[in-house]
């Protein structure tokens, strides 16, 4: 299967309003909120040894349910551990294979006001739909080009998704990223909501990357009437937001100054990608890999449960949030208080979680987060 199918490409597409600081020396950053709050750890799932239900394997990804129960999509086992809210193991949903509601790479989740769950699985080229309860409803296929990426729940049947399609413009091939609108019900597109575009040479060289297409752009949603995008750049924090039928609702950025990376953080994180490369099976580094030597300026985003627009800086050692509200107003700043670069955040209106992709103790943990009370 052509490798291109393969590619993950995740957008973030958040509101935020542009900040000016309006004293101090033009030109020069100044930390808006520079008393941070903080992010709380409650408790974690996750243990070396004993009960098989609590040794994790690969997190993919990670979400809390509206009935509060938490759902860890494992890439090594093929499978959704279900916990209860309190870390209880409740049960196992799907298994390995290539049949109908069966997972064979999975790579996202997002679960649904009502609880059915939908996991891109990219091996499948396929959106897998289950119940509530982890039955098979149906699995879409028919996506054509690429299958829709970043994942994003809406109501009334609804998901927001990267829509990946190829074109040529005066000649030159392009790779178009459309944030979308898709039925769950048979996968139709019901509405496009922007173009953005990559060269041909910019595609390959996202392709060599870890993460492919799907580190370079993320969409999320507050779950029901909002769709927010970003496309990461090294030199631009830049977010967008609509509503489900397609009007803009504002789009904003931070003038935060581009962060060149060390010898040595290049060196690790060189490291760190051929190990995760050696862990899918791949023998090496795919051909042309070469770190970018700035780090992203906007690394994730999520939506709390005030419909607060949450945006992780990915310039910080430690784990940094901007926090803005409905309107897309800056209103605070936030840190999580453990430092690591590959920390990875589910961020969403029924819960939080976060999990460290290249743990120090190696051992794969889910921590359960409460985000700060923001008084306004």
């Amino acid at each position: 299967m052509n490798s291109r199918r393969y590619i993950l490409l995740i957008s973030v597409f958040c509101l935020v309003a542009v900040f000016s600081s309006g004293c101090g020396e033009p030109g020069v950053w100044q930390e808006p909120f520079p008393e941070r709050l903080t992010i709380s750890v409650v408790d974690s799932i996750g243990i070396e040894m004993g009960d098989s239900c609590y040794v994790l394997g690969a997190i993919a990804d990670a979400e809390v349910t509206p009935s509060g129960t938490i759902l860890l999509l494992d890439r090594s086992a093929r499978l959704i551990r279900e916990f209860s809210s309190d870390g209880i193991h409740l049960s196992n949903m799907s298994r390995s294979g290539s049949g109908p509601g069966e997972l064979s790479s999975p790579m996202e989740i997002s679960v649904m006001p009502d609880g059915m769950i939908m996991i891109m699985d990219f091996r499948k080229v396929a959106v897998v739909v289950l119940s509530e309860q982890g039955e098979s409803l149906h699995d879409l296929t028919d996506w054509g080009f690429s299958i829709p990426t970043s994942l994003a729940s809406l109501s009334d049947n609804r998901m927001a998704a990267l829509n990946l399609k190829f074109d040529i413009v005066d000649s030159e091939p392009l790779i178009v990223i459309q944030p979308s609108v898709f039925s769950i019900l048979d996968g139709s597109l019901l509405l496009s909501l922007y173009s953005d575009t990559l060269t041909d040479s910019e595609f390959e060289e996202a392709l060599a990357s870890l993460n492919g297409l799907m580190g370079s752009t993320v969409v999320v949603s507050d779950g029901g009437s909002r769709i927010f995008y970003c496309h990461k750049s090294t030199s631009t924090y830049e977010i967008l937001c609509w509503n489900t039928e397609g009007n803009d609702l504002f789009s904003a950025s931070l003038s935060i100054p581009p962060v060149e990376k060390t010898e040595q953080e290049i060196v690790d994180e060189t490291e760190y990608t051929r190990m995760q490369f050696a862990a899918l099976g791949a023998n090496g580094l795919p051909e042309g890999f070469a770190p970018d030597p700035f780090y992203m300026l906007v690394e994730n985003i999520g939506i709390d449960s005030s419909g607060n627009l949450w945006v992780q800086r990915g310039t910080e050692a430690q784990p940094v949030f901007d926090v803005f509200d409905t309107d897309g107003v800056h209103i605070a700043s936030a840190e999580f208080p453990q430092s690591g670069r590959y920390w990875q955040f589910s961020i969403t209106p029924n819960g939080c979680l976060a999990w460290n992709n290249d743990p120090l103790s190696g051992v794969q943990k889910v921590y359960m987060i409460d985000l700060p009370v923001i008084n306004i």
